[in-house]
């Protein structure tokens, strides 16, 4: 949550400064990196809305909370990367080429380059602190802002061949480049939220040490299936299969057990004993279960839903 309020606030910053010079000067490369800004600011703030909401807790119509809510905003942002990001910047690069235009490079273009390149730079040590393995909306903000330390990079090369040589194609190369790595980043932050939307699986130490958890229960004698998918980079989902120790359930029960077989006197008592040991057998699994989920959920802080199922 850090690294995108962190990410928001640079990129709207050196939005308006690019903008201010892109458009006094007429740079291509420079308006990409405008677009490119702006793409970045509104793609974020995305993010964070994806990410506040997903926050919102279990209700009757979402029993298990929105969660995955922030990946569908990821989504979103992603193919705003695509479409808006790269394609105008594509665009305006190819448009520069058949149409060129000699910017206007002067100490202020390059002055706003330095501070965009200082303030995307900063987010980007932030977002890299704040890194977590399956976190979209970190890994977008980690994304975009290497692009723009790159594209800034790019856009201050271009437009000092483009001064110093007299072609201006250079300016627009930059713009067509600057394009190209957002529509690549846009494709990966695309298959990773796609990915985490259709129930993707929980990393495989994080299910080992669930595995650990539930093989520790005295009561389980062995896991049949057990199945963990992701709900957020934070929280995640589980619905286990095991088999119970009989003998160790038969224990708990043996004097409650022996008080009632000692009443059997005809067939009838016989049945009614039946009777009263399914419904008993029934209660303490479902009360063992419970303290199971619960203690669970206790060790293993991640799991926001536990469901233990008898084989």
């Amino acid at each position: 949550m850090r690294s995108v309020k962190v990410a928001i606030s640079s990129n709207a910053l050196v939005c308006c400064l690019k903008f201010i010079v892109a458009l006094t000067g007429g740079s291509a490369s420079m308006l990409a990196e405008a677009i490119h800004s702006l793409a970045d600011t509104a793609n974020q703030a995305l993010l964070w809305i994806g990410i506040r909401r997903s926050r919102i807790g279990p209700s009757r119509e979402f029993p298990l909370g929105r969660g995955q809510e922030r990946f569908v905003w990821g989504l979103i942002s992603a193919c705003g990367i695509f479409f808006v990001g790269a394609g105008v910047t594509v665009y305006h690069g190819i448009h520069g080429l058949l149409h060129p235009y000699e910017p206007e490079i002067n100490k202020w273009t390059f002055l706003v380059l330095g501070i965009s390149f200082l303030a995307e730079g900063g987010s980007l040590v932030v977002a890299w602190r704040d890194r977590k393995r399956g976190d979209t909306a970190n890994l977008a903000v980690l994304m975009e802002d290497s692009a723009a330390v790159f594209g800034v990079t790019l856009a201050a090369v271009a437009l000092f061949l483009t001064r110093y040589t007299g072609q201006v194609y250079w300016d627009s190369i930059g713009s067509i480049i600057i394009g190209i790595i957002l529509a690549v980043i846009a494709i990966v932050l695309m298959r990773e939220n796609l990915e985490n939307l259709v129930e993707k699986a929980s990393p495989e130490e994080l299910q080992d040490e669930v595995r650990k958890q539930i093989s520790s229960f005295p009561l389980v004698e062995d896991i049949k299936d057990i199945r963990m998918i992701l709900l957020t980079p934070y929280e995640h989902r589980i619905r286990a299969e095991v088999e119970f120790n009989g003998y160790l359930l038969i224990e708990e029960m043996e004097d409650s057990l022996r008080d009632d077989f000692r009443e059997i006197e005809t067939f009838g008592d016989f049945l009614q004993f039946c009777a009263a040991f399914a419904n008993r057998i029934t209660r303490t699994v479902g009360a063992k279960i419970d303290e199971m989920e619960n203690t669970l959920k206790k060790k293993v802080p991640y799991l926001k839903n536990v469901d233990i199922k008898p084989s």
